[in-house]
């Protein structure tokens, strides 16, 4: 990959208003290195702990204070735009910090997350997952879940995440060797937005694919599932493509609509939303606009923001476009439904029965659980399964109180994928209760390898009932 500067080179001798925009851009500014110098001091009460911290410059670093600890904050995830989160590096292995700064309220609160936490959580693990949508080529040490030995990576969204690979084109310029997306089909063009503006109430990768494996010009349902909550009209962090495709807008204009119809790549969002609106819809005849001080804000009605369920103290644009603003509000639904409907393996029951049992455990829900298990077990039924589908039937047989079934599935998925965390941890923690203390040290020293903090707190599996 291209890195930061060396894109600006490369890409700018040929493009350099549009590298210089770029550059100016919240991708290309999405994550590295802290700056001491252009980050802001600060201070607040978490409510929730009642603990005072404080960020501020000390010894050329930015750290953070609270009653009897510090902790440098080495990185930062986020332009700055919304809000930025921010992390910390030992002895390679990066992790979260609990704090965040929100750019709309010129303020630090908790970062997402941790809003209510008692105590600050200094173990949670910065992923390749989690760096994806933030840097480019960004790859962990062998056998281990966030150890980075090269940070140089870490410094936004480059060229290539949209446009793909570049050296052929770099060397040889010519159209037919670079992914322009504009020119691309339209789920393949939907696609290079929405490998990082697509979260849905689930998204996982298919049976032996990865989505860093994904490259622009390529149909992203070839390597993710994703299932949405249809009409939830909730506001989520990354759900900006699940909010547009269930608007009535590109319901009706179908591929006309699409991320670029509004928002520059390169630079920022378009400068006059309402002529953008005005190519389909007459403002006069909009029984707001009549009525309203303000004759051109569409967006202003009809793409409100409010706050995501996911974000913590910011506010993000309702791209699901409701001809009400009060209709946008958040409704209950029963069942998940895929995103990419034209793909039947989106559908199986293994990313169905995944899907379920991720979102059913993040957002609480019984119901979505109890659905979860039969369509694991169907996977399992219908062929040979993967280390995703063995270890989410261990974790549901560990819960219903089937120790030895579970202990067989964890070991399945690891002899598949040796370096899940989760697995790893818990399959430990079975042998340990069965005596066999030999075979858990040595998981233990593999999870502790793969993530040295993430081993000081865990939890227990979820409790659902199994048949």
């Amino acid at each position: 990959m291209l890195l930061l500067v060396a894109t600006l080179a490369a890409c700018g001798d040929c493009h350099p208003q549009i590298a210089a925009r770029w550059a100016r851009s919240p991708m290309a500014r999405s994550s590295g290195l802290t700056n001491p110098i252009s980050e802001p001091a600060g201070e607040f009460v978490n409510e929730s702990s009642r603990t005072r911290f404080e960020i501020r410059r000390d010894a050329g670093a930015l750290k953070l204070f609270w009653p009897g600890h510090q902790q440098s904050l080495d990185f930062y995830i986020g332009s700055r735009r919304m809000g930025r989160s921010y992390g910390f590096v030992e002895d390679g292995y990066l992790y979260q910090a609990p704090v965040g700064y929100y750019a709309l309220r010129r303020a630090w609160g908790m970062a997402p997350g941790y809003e209510h936490d008692s105590t600050p959580d200094l173990n949670r693990p910065v992923t390749a997952e989690c760096l994806f949508c933030h840097s480019s080529g960004m790859s962990p040490a062998r056998g281990t879940l966030n150890r980075f030995q090269d940070l140089s990576h870490l410094h936004g969204i480059t060229c290539e995440r949209c446009h793909g690979e570049g050296a052929e084109h770099v060397a040889h310029p010519r159209a037919d060797n670079i992914v322009n997306p504009a020119r691309l089909a339209g789920s393949k063009r939907d696609s290079v937005c929405e490998q990082c503006h697509l979260s849905g109430e689930a998204r996982l990768p298919l049976a032996g694919q990865k989505l860093s494996d994904f490259q622009p010009g390529e149909e992203l349902a070839n390597y993710v599932a994703v299932f949405t909550a249809a009409s939830t009209g909730s506001v989520g962090v990354n759900s900006h493509a699940e909010a547009l495709a269930r608007s009535r807008c590109k319901q009706a204009a179908g591929e006309r609509l699409w991320c670029g119809t509004c928002h520059d790549p390169h630079g920022a969002a378009a400068t006059n939303y309402d002529r953008v609106c005005a190519t389909c819809h007459e403002p006069s005849q909009c029984p707001s606009a009549r009525v309203s001080a303000k004759k051109d804000d569409c967006i202003g009605c009809h793409m409100p923001k409010s706050r995501p369920v996911d974000g913590g103290h910011t506010v993000f644009t309702d791209h699901s476009i409701p001809r009400r603003a009060s209709k946008s509000h958040q409704q209950t639904v029963a069942d998940l439904q895929p995103y990419f409907k034209q793909s039947r393996e989106s559908s199986s029951a293994r990313n169905l029965g995944l899907a379920y049992a991720e979102a059913g455990r993040r957002l609480d829900r019984g119901d979505w659980l109890q659905k979860a298990w039969p369509l694991l077990r169907q996977a399992a039924i219908e062929g040979p399964g993967d280390p995703a589908l063995y270890a989410e039937i261990a974790r549901f047989l560990e819960a219903a109180g089937r120790p030895d079934e579970a202990i067989r599935y964890y070991r399945l998925s690891l002899e598949s994928d040796g370096l899940q965390f989760d697995a790893l941890f818990n399959l430990a923690r079975l042998l340990e209760q069965k005596g066999e203390t030999t075979e858990a040290a040595a998981l233990r020293e593999r999870a502790a390898k793969a993530c040295p903090r993430c081993v000081i707190v865990k939890t227990p599996p979820v409790n659902t009932r199994t048949r």
